[in-house]
């Protein structure tokens, strides 16, 4: 399904854009000829295995790994001695490979291990002697703001790395950045208006705080990484990494090595989701350099769950009021959010996303990133957006309820718009959030009253929206004219969603060919122009204007080659379906095979265009759930009766792609709202290390999402087109979480919402003489 609201070009112009395309590497995905990161092998390679500290908090005296050295197999060992101290940055987890001084979480590497086989090295980690002084340790990231905690201590100085956070989001999200304190390693605080007066004017307030547990990625393919140090000092890697441009400035960083003797290929990607940047590459790197022969290191599950970059949890305070007619008045937040040992969380724009899809003229938000002793986080899919929804649009829904209004009609009325402010004062161009809720409106599901099943069961509906800013970086790409008058296309970004399939309509539609005409090809990093990291929805928003920009300078030329050969000015060159000819003479025309032959001969020699640049702004993009819900009781278990994604997407230049993406951040938003949670114990050790106990959403727990796109014209993208990959993830938790609190007639705060939160939230409920009827928080 999709809504076409406002798009310039008229459909029937568009050849292949906009039409719904299969992934052209879907077939060798598929059948398992496409080489991941963990397929890649070299001769005389060695296998890497990693030493993790036992302990939460711990002072390192002394390592001593003599007799791992002597280990069978064994050749050699890699600590935190093996790196320069200058490369080494206090409050950046990449910067610090392995622990030094202190080891700040319970499974952060300590040592590294290359040997013969992978069972040679695992073996060895157990002859390495390490002495540890433990310290108090904190996991609770309240406890942690409290002036007697234990400090997490980061050395003296330095500034806060968010390098990655700056690549999911172009927005400057913070109004007024805060010194760090404590164990608060950052606070944001946005402001607008009168508070007091905002809440002073309302006839309703509500209010609740909401807490959102840590939650990996659980893409399907862990980390893994091959490298090769040469005798000539060139390092050569493959990596399954969302940036491959990011993995070689990193390592050659610490290697102290010249970025362009570091040459990533990063590899096929089994997922990502905004958790494979940099992590592991420089283990295998730095092993590789020591040992002169390849390295590979490939993590467990177990190691992805315990020791990778997860997303934050959080406690979030929000205080939300309105007038009887629907008009908000007042909305103040708190944003605590866990960032594990290492600063780098999405703190300050979680705390702006909860005031950026309504008008509100009063708003007081602060947020605080707050160090524990746990893993450090990073990004997932819009990261700390479903955090905030999940806060903002239960108190959204609960204020409609108290007022008597629909919660799609008190959210059309409060939403923001073109020209309208985020609280870091960044007005809005043309965003779609009406037109996205007005979807809403007249979907099915939420025209159709919800009927209460014959089981008992109640059963309740949720809605709610959210948005998310996008990256907007540069981006590049090669085209050449080949021989046959087909295209080649050239580019460094990763293939993570099955962009190149888009980067080839958008080459198809501007040469006007059949894609069969188009290859587009991800080379490394010495070879490809460079290519934008795959996160922060960019690839297709940016790569979409650099692949044109390709696609024009190659047409220029080849129109320079025809209108020489017919005798015509270049201006009068029209082209289409392999052929050039000149407008007044349309009889004559030669095709792009001949161009091909002719330019090779000619002075200018063959024809290879270049695009490059960046859009010119960032343009957020909308998303809107409805999810209708039956719970038992009994047991706890919520049932999904519907759901529905509704997102605006500009323009859509590969429906099908653009479908699959609000399917799975809706089902990932699931995995959110009712199962996900990495659960520690009082020690800082992982209890659910493994997809046993690690609770995903599964085929018998998600109904088929009805993906219902929105077009929204963006000035700023490529036919108007927007981001897509993240927004779909933002307000599923919200929308699933309203639903079941719609059913049970009680407030609820948490997410997820396991069975056992739900039975014991009737259980208190009931004793707090609170029964099944809807009333409000």
């Amino acid at each position: 399904m999709a809504k076409v609201v406002e798009r310039p070009q008229e459909k029937t112009a568009l050849r292949v854009a906009n039409k719904p395309v299969i992934r052209i590497d879907g077939i060798e995905n598929v059948t398992g000829a496409t080489k991941f990161g963990a397929d890649f092998s070299m001769p005389g390679m060695l296998w890497g295995a990693i030493l993790r500290s036992p302990h939460a908090h711990a002072r390192i005296r002394h390592i001593d790994y003599a007799k791992a050295l002597d280990a069978p197999g064994v050749v050699t060992v890699a600590t935190a001695a093996d790196f320069d101290e200058d490369v080494v940055e206090p409050t950046s987890r990449p910067h610090n490979v392995f622990a030094g001084e202190v080891a700040l979480y319970l499974g952060e590497a300590v040592a590294a291990v290359a040997a013969v086989t992978q069972e040679d090295a695992e073996a060895a980690l157990k002859l390495i002697e390490v002495d540890y002084e433990p310290l108090p340790h904190v996991l609770d990231p309240l406890k942690a703001m409290e002036p007697d905690s234990p400090v997490i201590r980061h050395g003296e100085g330095g500034e806060v790395d968010r390098t990655e956070m700056s690549f999911h989001s172009s927005v400057a999200s913070s109004a007024e950045d805060l010194d760090e304190s404590g164990n608060v390693s950052s606070q944001v605080q946005f402001g607008r208006g009168d508070i007091a007066e905002g809440f002073a004017q309302a006839d309703v307030i509500k209010e609740g705080r909401f807490t959102a547990a840590m939650v990996h990625q659980t893409y399907l393919e862990p980390h893994a990484a091959l490298a090769d140090y040469s005798p000539a000092g060139d390092l050569r890697m493959w990596v399954t990494s969302q940036g491959q441009f990011y993995v070689r400035d990193t390592v050659a960083r610490l290697l102290k090595l010249p970025a362009h003797k570091v040459i990533v290929q990063g590899t096929a990607i089994g997922g990502g989701f905004g958790g494979k940047m940099t992590l592991l590459a420089p283990i295998p790197a730095i092993l590789s350099k020591k040992a002169r022969r390849p390295v590979k290191v490939v993590w467990s599950r177990s190691e992805e769950l315990v020791a990778a970059n997860p997303a934050p949890g959080s406690v979030i305070d929000v205080k939300v009021g309105a007038k009887q007619d629907g008009t908000l008045t007042a909305l103040q937040g708190r944003v605590v959010m866990d960032t594990g040992a290492y600063p780098g969380s999405p703190m300050s724009t979680a705390t702006m996303l909860l005031g950026s899809c309504y008008e509100i003229p009063n708003m007081e938000l602060e947020g605080f990133e707050v160090l524990t002793n746990k893993v450090s986080v990073g990004a997932y899919r819009a990261p700390g957006a479903p955090n905030s929804a999940h806060a903002v649009e239960n108190v959204m829904n609960w204020v409609a309820q108290e007022i008597g209004m629909d919660p799609v009609d008190f959210r059309l009325k409060n939403v923001i718009e073109e020209g309208g402010r985020w609280p870091n004062g960044q007005p809005l161009p043309d965003v779609g959030a009406v037109e996205v809720l007005e979807a809403m409106k007249d979907h099915a599901v939420w025209r159709t009253p919800l009927e209460q099943g014959a089981n008992g069961k109640p059963r309740g509906r949720g809605a709610a929206i959210g948005c998310w800013s996008g990256g907007a970086g540069g981006s590049a790409a090669t085209m050449k004219l080949e021989a046959d008058g087909s295209f080649s296309v050239l580019v460094g970004t990763i293939n993570l969603t099955g962009n190149t399939t888009s980067i080839a309509q958008v080459a198809a539609e501007e040469l006007r060919v059949p894609m069969e005409y188009v290859s587009v090809t991800q080379g490394d990093t010495n070879e490809a122009p460079f290519g934008p990291v795959a996160g922060g929805s960019q690839v297709t928003y940016t790569m979409s204007l650099s692949t044109a920009a390709a696609a024009h300078d190659v047409l220029r030329q080849m129109k320079a080659v025809a209108a020489q050969r017919l005798g015509a000015d270049a201006d009068d060159i029209e082209f289409d379906e392999g052929k050039m000819w000149a407008q007044s003479d349309p009889d004559r025309y030669v095709t792009y095979r001949r161009i091909a032959d002719e330019a090779v001969g000619s002075a200018n020699g063959p024809i290879i265009g270049t695009g490059h640049g960046k859009p010119a702004r960032g343009n957020p993009g909308f998303a809107g759930t409805i999810a209708d819900v039956e719970v038992d009781t009994e047991t706890g278990l919520v049932t999904i009766l519907n759901l529905v994604g509704v997102q605006d997407a500009g323009f859509a230049i590969n429906p099908l792609s653009v479908k699959g993406q609000i399917q799975g951040g809706t089902i990932q938003g699931v995995g959110y709202a009712l199962l996900e949670e990495i659960v520690y114990d009082e020690d800082g050790r992982v209890r659910n290390p493994g997809l046993l106990d690690y609770r995903l959403p599964t085929a018998a727990d998600v109904p088929d999402v009805d993906a219902v796109i929105v077009e929204k014209h963006n000035q700023y993208g490529w036919k108007g087109t927007r981001i897509v990959g993240e927004p779909s993830i933002v307000p599923p938790g919200a929308a699933i979480t309203s639903a079941i609190s719609d059913a049970l007639g009680i407030p609820l705060h948490n997410m997820p919402m396991t069975p056992e939160r739900i039975v014991m939230a009737l259980r208190n409920a009931k004793a707090n003489g609170r029964s099944n009827g809807n009333p409000p928080a």
